[in-house]
């Protein structure tokens, strides 16, 4: 026999199902859906009696991937401990496992020619980053843009920024790209001013600049100075960026070659050096210096080969409470992170403002997750309609950047000895009175390290370097 607190969720999703006629269920692009009836059958067994049948369904909750988390009851509704457990270990999985996907490059699927302005507004719903054209003309935005089989979000937006003479740049928090006019005040610092890019998952790494450097004191070979800049898409959050100077090769091909090598691998200043770098507060990109020697001798053109770790905050997951007043003293968990509403008090219609306290825990240990404590602010948190389906897939097709969250109009933190993180969200002039909101707090589930190998082939160097 099933345990009450499981009937009741069976219930409770029978309800979501009579739901799913209303308008934004049409919204979920194909390969979003998940039969919720098969997640609703396969967490009811498990909690069977039968060892086999346990195991069947934790095996076929996991095939259905992470679009099935949508649908998972929270663990403390279910009845025995070891069901509680079992379902957990599924979250888990799958958490994970969306978290890995999430770091690969976003793609446009489908036809891919029409203009600038529907191609970013597609862009933004089906990426999940947010791209904002406000500086564009709507004579610009009328233009078409000519684009690849089943682009990236950096093809799209390098073959727009070409054809159009746009560049871009990251804005705003959450994170969005910004494109506009190209001009001369703005070209020196534009990403299109590097000298070469290329693309590894869902990152842009490009050769920035060259740069002679002078070592004072040294009378052996000239240094350059390469400038690797590094851009996530929005839509990610990167912590932190580790480099072993080993793992970059340098190589020139000389201009002339008389009785020398045509091509030469150039040796680091430091070859033991390994950088550590931090991305900062919601920052998408950053630059990492690199000294190589160069020999002597008329260079050509030179190529960097290597590879990059990132620390990067992925799989982020909604954390929905219930509704109005029923939300106080509720906690609800993904991956590392919990969160429990510890206050959700109205001003009543005089005013119709709310304010919620929240209490945010991470346990995990390491230096990324401590790194936490300083962007906690950055983590994205507001309020939805009570009538909004957790599955509604907002405009811009991502939970962080949901353009349906109310956002607060001010936030204070406290961080607590036992090193959790009070968050106060205070809601000014709502538009509708407080008891018909739910509170959304959206928060990276995994923080995983990103691998990132790439290649930039014979950059052109100026005579005499």
């Amino acid at each position: 026999m099933f345990a009450p607190r499981l009937c009741e969720w069976l219930v409770s999703r029978a309800v979501i199902a009579l739901a799913i006629a209303s308008p934004w269920a049409g919204q979920l692009p194909a390969d979003e859906v998940v039969d919720q009836s098969a997640v609703r059958r396969w967490v009811v067994r498990l909690d069977s009696n039968r060892k086999v049948d346990r195991e069947e369904a934790k095996k076929e909750l996991l095939k259905l991937g992470p679009t099935a988390l949508k649908w998972l009851p929270e663990p403390e509704s279910l009845g025995s401990r070891a069901t509680m457990e079992a379902l957990r270990d599924v979250r888990s999985k799958l958490e994970r496992q969306k978290a890995e996907e999430s770091v690969h490059a976003a793609r446009l699927t489908g036809a891919v020619t029409s203009s600038i302005g529907e191609t970013m507004q597609r862009l933004t719903k089906e990426t999940g980053n947010v791209v904002v054209t406000d500086d564009l003309s709507d004579q610009l935005l009328s233009q078409p843009v000519k684009l690849s089989d089943r682009p990236t979000f950096w093809d799209v937006i390098e073959a727009t920024a070409r054809q159009h003479e746009l560049s871009w740049s990251f804005t705003g928090s959450p994170a969005r790209v910004r494109l506009f006019p190209w001009d001369a005040a703005t070209k020196e610092d534009s990403p299109r001013a590097v000298l070469a890019a290329t693309q590894s998952k869902a990152f842009r790494l490009a050769l920035k600049s060259i740069r002679e450097r002078t070592v004072v004191g040294q009378d052996s070979e000239p240094l350059l100075r390469l400038e690797v800049e590094v851009m996530s898409e929005p839509r990610l959050r990167p912590l932190f960026l580790n480099c072993s100077v080993a793992d970059v090769v340098v190589s020139g091909m000389r201009r002339t070659t008389k009785d020398k090598p045509a091509a030469m691998v150039w040796q680091p200043y430091s070859p033991d050096a390994k950088l550590e770098l931090t991305f900062g507060q919601g920052h998408r990109q950053m630059s990492v210096p690199l000294d190589f020697r160069r020999p002597e001798g008329d260079w050509a053109s030179l190529s960097v080969v290597g590879k990059l770790h990132l620390e990067t905050a992925a799989g982020e997951e909604p954390l929905d409470f219930p509704a109005g007043k029923e939300a106080q003293s509720v906690s609800r968990r993904r991956g590392g992170v919990t969160v429990k509403v510890l206050r959700w008090e109205s001003g009543g219609a005089k005013d119709n403002s709310l304010e919620v306290t929240t209490l945010v825990t991470y346990d995990t240990g390491g230096p990324a997750f401590e790194s936490h404590r300083s962007w906690m602010l950055f983590n994205v948190a507001g309020l939805v309609r009570s009538g909004m389906m957790p599955t509604e897939k907002p405009a811009s097709g991502s939970a962080l950047n949901d353009v349906n969250l109310l956002k607060p109009t001010h936030i204070d933190s406290d961080v607590q000895p036992d090193g959790s993180i009070a968050v106060t969200y205070r809601f000014e002039k709502l538009p509708l009175p407080a008891g018909e909101y739910r509170f959304r707090y959206v928060a990276p589930t995994l923080i995983l390290n990103v691998p990132l190998e790439f290649e930039l082939r014979d950059i052109p160097l100026r005579s005499g370097r």
